[in-house]
C-alpha cells in the first residue's frame, strides 16, 4: 500500500498529484485553462483546487512566491517547495500522521482530547484511520482507544513507528527536538565503539534512537522481547553506559543498545566490493558451522549445480554469503518474524525468474530452519540471489548512466546498487544511455544532461525517492527485449 493512501484522503492525494505535475512542467509553470482542458475539468474547478494548494504552500513557506496571481492565467510552483516537502506537510497535518506522532510522544492521550484538537467527529476519525488500521493489522499491531496507543509486540510497534514516521521527517523542522540531544549521545556512543557501519545513514540511526527513547519514557522496553544471543559474532558494547541510560537496570540498557545496533546491522547490504567486511560474519559462522551457515552452504551448492542460468560465483561471493546469513540470523533474533527491511537490501530492483523462485521455495520446503517468517526468508533470498541470474544478453539491457556531477559518495552508492541487476548495463553519458540518474540537489536546469534522454533526480535521503527510482528502472527494463 502506498504511503499516500495511509495518510491522505482522496482530495489531498489529488492536490499532491496536481502539484507534482506542476513541479514537473517546464519552468514549473502551467496554463490553468490548458491544464483544465487536459484533465476534463472546468477552469473554475481547477483554479479552486489550486487555490487550496496555494494556501498550503503559504503555510509551509510564507516567504515563497505565490502559486497563483490575480489576473494571471498561469500557475507557477515556488522553487523552494518540492513535491516531497509538500507531501511531508500533508502527512504531518493528516489525522493518521497526528495519531502516530501523538501516540508516541503523549502516552496518556485520550480519544476525546485528540478529537477536540483536530476537530474530527468520532465517525470521521474511524473513517480516516481505516487504511492505517488495515496496515497495522498486517503487522499484528492494533490501536487501543483508552488511552490512545499502539498495541502489539514491542519490536513490531517500534518497526511500525520507524517505517511510518520516517515519511514525516523534515530536516528543517524536526519532529523530535525534545530528545535530539539524547539520541545524538546514543549514536555517538555506538560510533565511539566502532559499531556504526560506515555506509549507514547516521540520520536514520538517530531517528530510530528518538523512537526508542520515547518508548522507554512510556515504560516500554525492548528487553526480553528478542533473542539477542543469536547475534553472532556478538558486538562489543561501550564499557561506559551513555548518560541517558545510567538510570536504567543494566540488562535494559544493554538490550536498548543492542537493539539500536541491530537496526543497522540486520540490513543485508554488503556489496561485492565489501568482501572484507563480509568476511568477518562469514568466517565466524563457517568456523562454528552454525545452522545458518549450513543452510547458506546447502542452498548455494544446490542452486549452482541444478539451476540453469545462475552464475557459479554464488558459491564464492562473500558479500552474498554475508547477506544471506543476515537474513537467517535476523529471523532467529526476532521470534515473531524476521522484520527484514527488504526494500533496503543492496539490490532491490527485482526481475522475475520463475525457475529461481521455484527452486528457493522447494529448497525451504525441505530445509526450512524454522516454521515461522518463512515467507520473509524466501523473499529475502530471492532478492539477493536473482542478480546472479546470467541469462540476459548485454544487448538487451537497459543502459543507465550516472550524472558525473553527482557528489562522489552518492555516485558510488547508486553505482553499487545498480552494478549487479541482470537487466541493467551501466554506461557513461557519452555511450548513448537509455536513462540517466542525477541528484535532487542538481535539480533540473534548462539544459538536459543528455539531449532527449529522461533523467531521474534522486533525493537520496528520502526512502520513497529510492523506491520511485527502482520502480522506474524496473518498468523501463520491461520495455527492453529482456527476458
Amino acid at each position: 500500500m502506498a504511503f499516500e493512501e495511509l495518510f491522505l484522503d482522496r482530495e489531498e492525494r489529488e492536490r499532491l498529484a496536481l502539484y507534482g505535475d506542476l513541479r514537473d512542467a517546464p519552468n514549473r509553470q502551467m496554463n490553468i485553462a490548458t491544464a483544465a482542458m487536459a484533465r476534463g475539468e472546468s477552469y473554475r474547478q481547477l483554479r479552486r483546487q489550486m487555490a487550496k494548494v496555494a494556501e498550503d504552500l503559504q503555510a509551509i513557506d510564507p516567504g515563497a512566491p505565490p502559486l497563483l496571481r490575480k489576473g494571471d492565467g498561469n500557475m507557477t510552483a515556488p522553487p523552494s517547495i518540492s513535491r516531497v516537502r509538500y507531501r511531508i506537510f500533508l502527512f504531518r497535518r493528516s489525522l493518521p500522521g497526528k495519531l502516530l506522532v501523538k501516540t508516541l510522544m503523549q502516552p496518556n492521550l485520550t480519544l476525546p482530547i485528540l478529537l477536540e484538537e483536530t476537530g474530527f467527529s468520532r465517525a470521521a476519525f474511524f473513517r480516516r484511520i481505516s487504511a492505517l488500521r488495515g496496515y497495522l493489522r498486517q503487522k499484528e499491531v492494533t490501536i487501543n482507544l483508552t488511552p490512545l496507543a499502539l498495541v502489539g509486540a514491542e519490536p513490531r510497534i517500534r518497526q511500525v513507528y520507524r517505517q511510518l514516521l520516517w515519511q514525516l521527517v523534515d530536516a528543517d523542522n524536526p519532529l523530535f527536538a525534545d530528545v535530539l540531544p539524547q539520541s545524538r549521545q546514543l549514536v555517538q556512543a555506538l560510533q565511539d565503539a566502532g559499531l556504526v557501519e560506515r555506509d549507514f545513514s547516521v540520520k536514520q540511526l538517530r531517528f530510530s534512537a528518538n523512537i526508542n527513547l520515547y518508548r522507554l519514557q512510556a515504560d516500554h522496553s525492548i528487553v526480553n522481547t528478542l533473542n539477542f544471543s543469536e547475534l553472532k559474532p556478538p558486538p562489543t558494547l561501550p564499557e561506559k553506559l551513555p548518560d541517558v541510560f545510567v538510570h536504567l537496570p543494566p540488562e535494559v540498557a544493554e538490550a536498548e543498545l543492542l537493539y539500536l545496533y541491530l537496526g543497522q546491522w540486520r540490513i543485508p547490504r554488503f556489496h561485492t566490493e565489501q568482501q572484507f567486511e563480509a568476511a568477518g560474519i562469514v568466517g565466524y559462522h563457517a568456523a562454528h558451522n552454525t545452522l545458518a551457515w549450513q543452510t547458506v552452504t546447502k542452498i548455494r551448492a544446490e542452486l549452482s549445480r541444478h539451476l540453469i542460468g545462475i552464475s557459479s560465483t554464488i558459491t564464492t561471493d562473500l558479500a552474498l554469503a554475508g547477506n544471506l546469513l543476515k537474513v537467517l540470523i535476523s529471523e532467529q533474533i526476532f521470534p515473531d518474524g524476521a522484520y527484514i527491511d527488504l526494500a533496503k537490501i543492496a539490490h532491490p530492483i527485482r526481475a522475475f525468474y520463475p525457475r529461481l523462485d521455484k527452486a528457493i521455495k522447494e529448497f525451504f520446503a525441505r530445509e526450512a530452519p524454522t516454521d515461522h517468517a518463512l515467507e520473509e526468508i524466501i523473499d529475502g533470498f530471492y532478492q539477493l540471489l536473482w542478480p546472479f541470474m546470467t541469462e540476459s544478453a548485454v544487448a538487451d539491457k537497459l543502459k543507465v548512466a550516472l550524472d558525473p556531477l553527482m557528489p562522489q559518495p552518492l555516485y558510488e552508492t547508486v553505482r553499487l546498487n545498480l552494478i549487479h541487476p541482470a537487466f541493467i548495463r551501466l554506461v557513461t553519458i557519452h555511450q548513448h544511455p537509455d536513462f540517466v540518474i542525477s541528484a535532487q540537489a542538481l535539480a533540473p536546469g534548462e539544459e538536459s544532461i543528455v539531449p532527449d534522454i529522461p533523467v531521474f533526480y534522486l533525493a537520496s535521503e528520502r526512502f520513497e525517492s529510492w523506491s520511485a527510482l527502482y520502480q522506474e528502472l524496473f518498468l523501463r527494463s520491461r520495455q527492453q527485449p529482456h527476458q
